[in-house]
């Protein structure tokens, strides 16, 4: 009897000891959780109240209320951090934590796929993402994670270019001698001149004055930014050729993304993942909002015979002219994925 209630004593103090070790090990860990602190820089070159802006806050909201707080994120919105060259280059020394970018580090760091905003390409949303979470975006991620040590958590939506002017473009014959304002990438000139536009490289800072002197007659951007840069005033058609789909990349430090303890990692993606579906909501709906915003400063609105733009493009000779520049069989793998 005195041998069982020995043994009996025993098995309890056993338990007891390895139930307050697990104790002690998980006072241990959460103790380890709250004594991590991260303090997360973010910069992108677009608006406070943009749908990347939003998208930048929706990630912030989730991660520092995941974390309890130890992750602290600072959005820096208009380009305070500089232009997204710079900021690529700042997330190379550590000095920015996450670059949101658009397709102006193409050239830079990405030359060899500046094919990827060639007009008329990508036909729309799902062909992009089929572009972008695809084997091009993986070696857009390891040409980046070389140059600039920076990893591409994934790509955001954008909207796409549509042309304005003051007057109506439905066929690449309504571009002959129309002064076209067009970002200063040689195969997105090249293109535009295929058309028939008589092209005028210029940067965006540039473009509202000379489109109010009549220096350029026409440009080509979202309708976002048509409508934010209040192009309204100096343009009153837009001819919504969608030509261009380009996503945002949300670009990580590499050696900071693997520095995180694992609990850690696990929410950024888990943010990461749900502020990105969530701005791809909102860019989705912004078509309907800025069309909607647009004609309420009496932009008239024109469906051009987008087909007619793609088919003189691809005749033109223009994609035989730049793909010995471009990654091996750039524009084939990209057309290959235009259906499922």
């Amino acid at each position: 009897m005195n041998q069982n209630r020995w043994f009996k004593l025993s098995v309890t103090a056993l338990l007891s000891s390895v139930i307050a070790l697990g104790a002690g090990s998980a006072s241990a860990a959460k103790d380890d959780q709250a004594q991590y602190t991260k303090s997360l820089k973010i910069g992108y070159i677009v608006s406070v109240d943009s749908e990347v802006d939003k998208g930048a806050k929706k990630f912030k909201e989730l991660l520092e209320s995941s974390t309890g707080g130890a992750v602290q994120v600072n959005l820096f919105p208009n380009a305070q951090l500089g232009g997204e060259v710079d900021m690529l280059k700042s997330l190379k020394s550590g000095v920015v934590d996450v670059v949101i970018a658009g397709d102006g580090i193409l050239a830079p760091f990405l030359s060899e796929y500046q094919g990827l905003v060639l007009p008329f390409l990508i036909k729309d949303y799902d062909h992009m993402d089929r572009v972008y979470n695809g084997e091009i975006g993986q070696e857009i991620n390891d040409i980046l994670m070389t140059k600039v040590n920076g990893r591409v958590m994934g790509f955001w939506h954008r909207g796409p270019k549509s042309l304005t002017a003051n007057k109506p473009i439905t066929t690449p014959k309504d571009l002959e001698g129309l002064k076209l304002r067009v970002v200063p990438t040689p195969l997105v000139v090249a293109a535009w001149k295929a058309l028939g536009a008589s092209t005028t490289p210029m940067n965006f800072e540039e473009l509202f004055v000379a489109l109010q002197l009549g220096t350029v007659d026409a440009q080509d951007n979202p309708l976002d930014l048509i409508y934010a840069a209040n192009f309204y005033e100096v343009q009153d058609y837009v001819s919504l050729t969608k030509d261009t789909y380009t996503p945002w990349a949300f670009i990580i430090n590499n050696k900071l993304y693997e520095s995180f303890p694992a609990d850690i990692r696990a929410k950024v993606d888990d943010a990461f993942k749900a502020a990105g579906e969530y701005q791809n909501v909102l860019v989705d709906e912004s078509g309907d909002k800025y069309t909607k915003l647009l004609k309420e400063k009496n932009m008239k609105f024109i469906e051009p015979d987008r087909e007619l733009f793609k088919n003189t493009l691809a005749d033109s000779g223009v994609l035989d002219e730049f793909k010995g520049k471009m990654a091996p069989n750039l524009f084939e793998r990209i057309r290959a994925l235009e259906s499922n």
